[in-house]
C-alpha cells in the first residue's frame, strides 16, 4: 500500500511538473507574440519610440507571474535576435544593441520583478498592482536610459529617452491597473457563477 501510494504521489508531481512546462510553453508563445504586436502601435519619436509594449508587459506579467512572463520576453528577445522583425524598428542584433537596446533588455527584468511581486498578491490590491507596475517601468528606465547615455551621452538619453515616456507610462500603468483588477473581479464572479 505504502508503494502505491509514494507510485501515486510521485506520478501526480510529474503531472504538475509537465503542466506547468506546458503552461510556461504556451504562455510564452501568445505573450511574445502580443509583444511583437504591441511594438507595431508606436508614436514613432527619435531614437525610442512610443509603444503599447511595456503595457502588454506589465499586464502580461501580473497574470502569468514570473516564469510566464520571463518566459515570455525572453523567447520575444530571441525572435528579434535571429532577426525576425518583433522589434519596433524590426529585428536583428543591430536593434537589440542599438539605442533601444537597454529598454529590451529592461523588459527582461521587469517581467521577472512584476511577475514575482504578483506571486507574492501584489496582484490582488489595486494601490500594491499600481506600486509594482510602477517599479517594473523605473527598471526599464533605468536600463534604458543607462544603455543610450552609453550609446549617447546623458542629457541625450533624459531628453530623447526618459523624458517623452513619463507622461504616457503613467496613462499605461492606469490602463493596466484597471484591466488587472477588471480580470479579478470578472474570474471572481465566473468562479461564483460556477459555483
Amino acid at each position: 500500500p505504502e508503494e502505491g501510494i509514494r507510485h501515486s504521489s510521485t506520478s501526480r508531481g510529474l503531472g504538475d511538473v509537465y503542466k506547468r512546462q506546458v503552461y510556461v510553453l504556451l504562455t510564452s508563445i501568445i505573450g511574445s507574440f502580443l509583444l511583437a504586436i504591441s511594438s507595431k502601435a508606436q508614436i514613432p519619436l527619435t531614437p525610442v519610440p512610443v509603444t503599447l509594449q511595456t503595457l502588454v508587459l506589465l499586464v502580461m506579467s501580473m497574470f502569468l507571474g514570473w516564469r510566464g512572463a520571463v518566459g515570455a520576453t525572453s523567447l520575444y528577445l530571441f525572435q528579434g535576435a535571429i532577426g525576425l522583425p518583433v522589434f519596433a524598428h524590426g529585428g536583428g542584433f543591430i536593434i537589440l544593441f542599438g539605442p533601444t537596446g537597454g529598454y529590451l533588455f529592461g523588459f527582461l527584468i521587469a517581467s521577472l520583478v512584476v511577475g514575482y511581486l504578483a506571486e507574492k498578491g501584489w496582484d490582488k490590491s489595486v494601490l500594491l498592482t499600481f506600486t509594482s507596475m510602477t517599479v517594473g517601468t523605473l527598471i526599464i528606465y533605468l536600463f534604458g536610459v543607462i544603455w543610450l547615455s552609453y550609446l549617447k551621452d546623458l542629457n541625450t538619453a533624459l531628453v530623447f529617452g526618459l523624458l517623452p515616456f513619463i507622461t504616457p507610462d503613467i496613462l499605461k500603468i492606469c490602463l493596466g491597473t484597471c484591466i488587472i483588477a477588471a480580470g479579478w473581479e470578472i474570474s471572481e464572479k465566473f468562479i461564483n457563477w460556477k459555483i
